[in-house]
């Protein structure tokens, strides 16, 4: 038997195996190579915004101005702070429409890119509704008390002058005013215009010295109208009726009241 078995080859030898490196000598090999790959890709991006900035393509060669009566579009554009030497693609619209809207004749704007050159502005304006006469300073206001500029006196002025306004305090034009006494001398203005009578006489002034009893002068009349301090519609209907029922002139010498429910006070 042990003359047929075959001799068994023989066993090599295990080589023993190479130690890897400890991690703590091959992480700055790691950071190296993530540091040039970020900075290969920011390079890649800074030269594609730089293109994009510079390219001639997306430079603004556009403004249209929409909306402006007051304003000239002029003015506009700059408030805006836009040139030609500016990007399309880059143009921060917040920051443009934040601007443009400190102009106090701006109500509301709205800024929106056209590519690849164009940026279009529309405005919103306020429009002046009366005069406010202050300290011997005049300002024109807007139906919501915004204070939009200052006049001199002998230049033509919006509406009647609205006087004696007590604790008014500083007047700046571009500031919105928190006193009730001029909101409601122009809520009568407004009602006023609405009537038949407000086409037959001229209302040169409304004194708001007090909020119950606003007084109205007309040029063509010798007397004063009293308002109250609320319902202005109403009284400006049942002053429309009461000067519609009258032969003219009326009879009226000192005051004509309107603060008694669905009387008129003619004195």
């Amino acid at each position: 038997i042990g003359a047929h078995m075959k001799p068994s080859p023989p066993r090599r030898k295990r080589l023993p195996k190479e130690n890897p490196k400890p991690l703590t000598a091959r992480w700055p090999f790691r950071l190296i190579e993530t540091l040039a790959c970020l900075a290969l890709i920011g390079a890649f991006i800074g030269g594609g915004v730089y293109y994009l900035r510079t390219a001639p393509e997306f430079r603004v060669r556009t403004i249209r101005v929409e909306g402006a009566n007051k304003l000239a579009d002029e003015t506009i554009i700059q408030l805006s702070g836009i040139t030609n030497a500016d990007c399309t693609l880059f143009l921060n619209s917040a920051a443009i429409r934040a601007r443009i809207m400190k102009q106090p004749y701006v109500r509301e704007c709205k800024v929106t890119r056209h590519f690849p050159g164009c940026v279009a502005i529309a405005i919103e304006e306020r429009t002046a509704l009366a005069t406010l006469m202050v300290n011997n300073r005049l300002f024109e206001v807007d139906d919501e008390c915004n204070v939009l500029r200052e006049i001199e006196p002998d230049k033509p002025h919006p509406g009647p002058f609205i006087t004696n306004a007590d604790g008014l305090g500083y007047v700046e034009p571009g500031k919105k005013l928190d006193n009730n006494p001029v909101a409601c001398a122009l809520a009568v203005w407004r009602a006023f215009s609405q009537t038949a009578m407000s086409r037959e006489v001229t209302v040169s002034e409304i004194s708001a010295a007090q909020e119950n009893r606003l007084c109205m002068y007309c040029n063509e009349l010798e007397f004063e109208i009293r308002w109250g301090r609320d319902n202005f519609e109403k009284q400006a209907r049942k002053l429309d009726i009461f000067w519609r029922s009258q032969t003219k002139p009326v009879r009226c010498k000192s005051y004509l009241d309107l603060r008694f429910g669905n009387d008129v006070a003619c004195k």
